[in-house]
């Protein structure tokens, strides 16, 4: 499949409350339930004008209409020079690499665009077998930092683990 990123425009807000309401979508982010729509466009609206966070659209012209997957990339860190990365996959389309190509743009992206990045960071919740395979075919390397957090959807604590990428810019 032919896969392309948007960033996320106003008018792409039902694509991603399409991908934010999924079962898989709601489980992996940590909520017990689909978001509420208004709440939701609130918050779609905010995150568009931070300075801080990008986030993307995937799409694909076999599937017009559809969304694919999405992507965040926030600016974290005391020097501002941290990515740390959010991502889904539509359910219909799980098992296809897509995750793995999201990762991938995700780099790439970061590398030409957001020069001032050093390292890209995931979090990724320990049983997460897919985003885990997602970030190890990248390059990316599990560290020994691990956080707890609550999961709703799951009534109980989970533990996330820290994988990174460093970024390897060919002028250093």
């Amino acid at each position: 499949m032919n896969i392309y990123f948007e960033r996320c425009k106003e008018e792409q807000f039902d694509l991603l409350y399409e991908l934010k309401s999924e079962e898989e979508n709601i489980l992996w982010t940590g909520h017990d339930k689909a978001p509420d729509r208004k709440k939701l466009k609130v918050w779609y609206f905010n995150q568009l004008k931070r300075e801080d966070r990008y986030m993307f659209i995937i799409k694909s012209r076999e599937y017009a209409g559809e969304p694919i997957g999405y992507l965040y990339l926030d600016v974290v860190g005391d020097l501002k020079n941290i990515i740390e990365t959010g991502h889904g996959v539509n359910n219909k389309f799980k098992g296809q690499g897509i995750g793995t190509r999201i990762i991938k743009f995700a780099i790439d992206y970061t590398t030409e665009y957001l020069t001032f990045i050093d390292r890209i960071d995931g979090w990724i919740v320990e049983n997460n077998i897919g985003s885990i395979k997602n970030v190890i075919n990248n390059g990316y390397i599990k560290t020994k930092e691990t956080k707890k957090v609550v999961f709703k959807g799951l009534n109980r604590e989970v533990l996330m683990e820290k994988y990174c990428y460093k970024i390897n810019r060919n002028d250093e």
